[in-house]
């Protein structure tokens, strides 16, 4: 593991993954401690409850974006064909709508996408992450087992983030994309065989958030699972997931690490995914 850093609620942007005790629970301030103990094969070790209120809330801004962004495609459509159709205006005006739009779509596709993410841990259910000692079940997906993991790697996006909401225009679309569940703690969960878990999921959206990357001499292709830890989750339960999960990993001899830069992210995690990841 790499760094220390701690999310507290206080505007505090780092993550400790390091503590000794985790919280389990609804809200900040209300679950209580558990620590990860002995069992038997399969035994309970852990259980992190959604919040309900920031869950419901995301996924009302999330649908906002998805119903804004289709009537600005829709108003970009109609003005290009009003500029041809008319005559008026140059065609730079009508690429300047076009652009427009484009934007408008991507807005779109950003929120459908987010909105398959947060349903990993978001589910009909109260709880978003079961561990246990066989391995770790989410919201919406199988049981992962700890032989099939290969890493479990943090990314705590949280400093960054609050440095570009001093930027005018960011500030407020940032703002926005966080209300709608855009999470600032990236928890990604790295498998040694994507295609097979892709398999085991019942529910199709969701096995499509398993990002696959090139073959191995085994034939078997990495899968990556992004968790978007702090949309669906209080401070306090984002923390404790965190500290289990490095905790179990630790003991097992996963590789795992939170870090602050993505780039640094990015090279720690690149050739675990892919044989043919260039050197950076």
């Amino acid at each position: 593991m790499t760094g220390s850093e701690s999310v507290d609620g206080t505007g505090c942007d780092r993550l400790d993954a390091t503590a000794g005790e985790a919280v389990v629970g609804g809200p900040a301030g209300t679950g209580p401690a558990a620590r990860p103990a002995a069992g038997a094969p399969g035994a309970l070790r852990f259980e992190a409850l959604v919040d309900r209120a920031k869950t419901d809330s995301g996924r009302r801004w999330n649908a906002g974006f998805i119903v804004t962004g289709s009537l600005l495609v829709t108003l970009a459509a109609a003005g290009i064909a009003l500029l041809v159709v008319s005559g008026f205006g140059s065609w730079f005006t009508i690429a300047l709508v076009s652009v427009f739009g484009v934007a408008a779509v991507g807005m779109i596709v950003t929120s459908v996408l987010r909105g398959r993410i947060l349903r990993l841990l978001a589910g009909p259910g109260a709880v978003a992450c079961r561990v246990t000692d066989t391995g770790v079940t989410l919201a919406n997906s199988p049981e992962i087992g700890w032989d099939e993991l290969v890493f479990i790697g943090v990314l705590n996006d949280r400093p960054r983030t609050n440095r570009l909401k001093r930027v005018p225009v960011y500030g407020w679309a940032g703002r926005a994309a966080l209300k709608a569940g855009n999470g600032t703690i990236l928890c990604e969960l790295a498998v040694r065989d994507g295609e097979a878990l892709r398999a085991r999921f019942t529910d199709r959206a969701g096995a499509k958030r398993v990002s696959l990357y090139s073959r191995y001499a085994d034939g078997a292709r990495r899968g990556l699972i992004p968790l978007l830890l702090d949309a669906v989750l209080s401070e306090e339960t984002t923390q404790a997931v965190v500290t289990v999960l490095f905790a179990e990993a630790a003991a097992r001899g996963i590789p795992h690490a939170v870090h602050e830069n993505a780039f640094a992210f990015t090279k720690w995690k690149g050739p675990q995914l892919d044989p043919t990841w260039p050197a950076l």
